[in-house]
């Protein structure tokens, strides 16, 4: 199955032509070679060595294989297992001495064991004068190598946050002396020198986010031969240089349109410059800015994506001319999904509803015909609420055991009813914000407050005032939340049987919310997790829930997360780290309510259009970040907020737009949310055969 996406960077026809003239050889393409060597090939499954007849040898099956890089002490990867060496491709070692590891909490229902891993790596580069000379980075922090990756070094953060994207060994900005760059999805692109001193900015002439100061994410960078540095972005179809006197980057090409990834740039012995980008490998001509498809690199990719088609290809490396190839993130060219669920979760078009609206027949039959009226197929129905009470009626002894029941849905018989007319169910779960088990044991599962020795509960201080009026001193306002330990694998086995129970009974899907660590109130810092294990962090405990969740679930599982975790490559605070959560579900549902953005992000002229470019860009993003491994299906605001922009734009146009833009963008499904249950701005839909959204123009029915 496909990863389909509406807005491509390039036309599908014009695509079809540049990589029939690359696969010839056509004048302009580069020539393809006329016998090729041996491939390697790193996939999610290991690295491969493909001959001539497009036979795989399997080399090191321990993991992914994300990028190969050919230096003159031997073969390096960048893998889910840390960084690898190898001399010959025959004998494999570890090369991560120095590199974080983290923990992973392991649970099997009786027993607690605990998996120590490499901390994900983001990037792997080399110094091309110095090959012994590495650098790499995790989402914290960048580390540098002088012995070829027998030790590493810490080099720090440029910034506080965490998302670090990319880094280079490339020389500092204005001078040839020798700088670490790294990339930040927020704050831009910093350069240290590697003698000494500290980070600073190097963002000058590349792209910013419209409406905010936050610079493009930078994807990759690659030392110039002539000197200076090469960039490009993760989100816009755009390359930079910066020569070796500058301080800042010049555009050396831009691609039409506003969304598209440039990635694994590298420099070649002609001065072109390769690169991968959605559907192919590309070449640059720096002289004459014009961009072609590779026609050495594509065909080579192409048999490399098809000698394991049950398997995704994510680098590939070969000889060109005496000198090692290399090329990654190749889920840019060839996707291949391989969840067993998530087919099934594609092009599911719902609204949620709170379960107090499908409890009694006379709402239920009103909110079907709303759902008839739109053409919507899906809901999404609390099964466990915002405040922890279970909407249904448990069998499970564990569920039965710690649950508090408030008015029950008749699961078997809002299940027999819906199911007949074709509706696809999601069972809404809220998991870490959740009063009853807050309270349940002696607050046992509590997040603690360090401080004051008792549970946690974020709270503002407010000013009080005397009967008459006048001050009377400060008083804590605390927030309706009880928020639970994520560490604790009793609150996930809790949460499990929920969903488990609810799929047996006739859902289809089950759907995570408040799958984070708390964020708010001035008390946050004395908030503190007691059944949190050395070596865990929130990105590993969240994990750890979702792997326990996905080895024990038979059924699609979503998530629910910020809006600026689906745009931004950070889980900062939340813990809702996408790239990582990616790997054990199947939806990601990010919730772009326009009204919860910065009133002038995105806001530029014609100002009426801000809600279609947040949902298509927004998803877009979500989706690239994912490595396109999830089904990306936002929740859409259906509801009014006392905002700026909202008090000048809200209308049923609002939500047409908003939609209009999920279409233009990976166009796999989006529920409509509205926590009153109005659901009058709903649009009718317009549902193609594929059971996917209809084109109706490039910004939709509300030109």
């Amino acid at each position: 199955m496909k990863f389909r996406i509406a807005a491509a960077t390039m036309a599908a026809a014009a695509l079809v032509l540049f990589l029939l003239a690359a696969a010839s050889g056509a004048p302009g393409s580069g020539a393809a070679p006329a016998s090729r060597k041996p491939i390697l090939a790193g996939y999610d499954s290991g690295l491969y060595r493909i001959d001539d007849e497009r036979t795989t040898t399997p080399l090191w099956v321990d993991g992914e294989v994300r990028k190969i890089l050919r230096t003159s002490e031997g073969w390096f990867l960048l893998s889910s297992k840390g960084v690898v060496f190898s001399k010959d491709l025959a004998v494999f070692e570890g090369r991560s001495s120095g590199l974080p590891v983290k923990t992973y909490k392991r649970y099997d229902g009786a027993k607690t064991s605990f998996l120590t891993e490499s901390q994900d790596l983001k990037d792997l580069e080399v110094d091309p004068s110095d090959e012994s000379t590495l650098a790499t980075c995790t989402k914290d922090e960048v580390f540098v190598t002088r012995d070829a990756g027998k030790s590493w070094k810490s080099f720090g953060a440029p910034v506080d946050t965490t998302g670090l994207k990319a880094v280079a060994i490339a020389s500092f900005p204005g001078t040839a002396e020798l700088a670490v760059w790294a990339s930040h999805p927020i704050k831009g692109l910093y350069a240290r020198k590697l003698a000494s001193g500290g980070w600073i900015s190097a963002n000058a002439g590349l792209a910013t986010i419209i409406g905010t100061t936050s610079a493009e994410e930078v994807a990759d960078l690659v030392p110039s031969p002539k000197g200076g540095t090469w960039a490009s972005n993760s989100f816009l179809p755009r390359i930079y240089r910066m020569d070796a006197s500058s301080k800042s980057f010049a555009t050396a090409w831009k691609g039409e349109g506003d969304f598209g990834c440039v990635e694994s740039l590298e420099c070649l012995p002609d001065g072109a410059l390769r690169f991968v980008t959605d559907g192919y490998v590309g070449r640059l001509d720096p002289a004459t800015g014009l961009v072609a498809p590779d026609g050495v690199a594509n065909p080579l990719v192409r048999t490399a994506s098809e000698a394991r088609r049950d398997h995704q290809l994510l680098c590939a490396s070969w000889d060109e001319e005496g000198r090692q190839a290399s090329v990654s993130e190749l889920w840019l060219v060839s996707f291949t999904d391989r969840k067993p669920y998530r087919e099934r979760a594609e092009d599911r078009h719902g609204l949620y509803l709170a379960t107090g609206f499908v409890v009694h027949q006379d709402t239920r039959t009103k909110y079907d015909k709303v759902m008839d009226s739109r053409r919507l197929d899906t809901v999404v129905i609390d099964m466990k609420d915002d405040t922890g009470k279970l909407r249904y009626r448990p069998n499970d002894p564990l569920v039965a055991k710690i649950g508090k029941v408030t008015s029950p849905l008749d699961v078997e018989d809002f299940v027999r009813e819906w199911k007949a007319k074709g509706r696809y169910l999601v069972a809404r779960i809220v998991v870490f914000k959740d009063e009853v088990v807050y309270n349940h044991g002696g607050n046992k599962f509590a997040v603690w407050d360090a401080k004051a020795g008792a549970p946690w509960r974020g709270y503002f201080t407010v000013k009080t005032e005397a009967k008459d009026g006048s001050p009377a001193g400060t008083a804590r306002d605390y927030m309706e939340e009880f928020w639970v330990d994520p560490y604790s694998e009793e609150v996930w086995a809790y949460n499990i049987a929920i969903a488990n129970e609810i799929v047996a009974r006739g859902f289809d899907e089950v759907q995570f919310d408040y799958i984070r660590f708390p964020t708010d109130g001035e008390n946050l810092d004395s908030a503190s997790y007691r059944w949190k294990s050395p070596g865990m962090d929130k990105e590993s405990a969240l994990a750890s829930f979702m792997r326990y969740a996905r080895e024990n679930i038979a059924a699609p599982i979503s998530i629910d997360i910020y809006g600026a975790n689906g745009w931004y490559r950070s889980g900062v605070r939340t813990g809702q780290d996408v790239e990582l959560l990616s790997k054990y579900v199947d939806v990601v549902c990010p919730m772009f309510y326009p009204s919860h953005f910065e009133q002038g992000f995105l806001a530029q002229e014609p100002a009426k259009m801000r809600p279609y470019r947040i949902y298509r860009i927004g998803t877009l993003r979500n989706a690239y970040i994912a490595r396109k491994k999830i089904v990306v299906r936002p929740f859409v605001q259906a509801f009014f907020l006392n905002v700026s922009y909202d008090r000048s734009y809200y209308d049923l146009d609002y939500v047409k737009r908003e939609v209009a833009g999920v279409r233009d963008s990976v166009n796999l499904g989006m529920t409509f949310w509205n926590n009153s249950g109005r659901y009058d701005d709903v649009p009718v839909l317009d549902i193609a055969p594929d059971g996917k959204l209809a084109s109706k123009g490039p910004s939709g029915v509300a030109d």
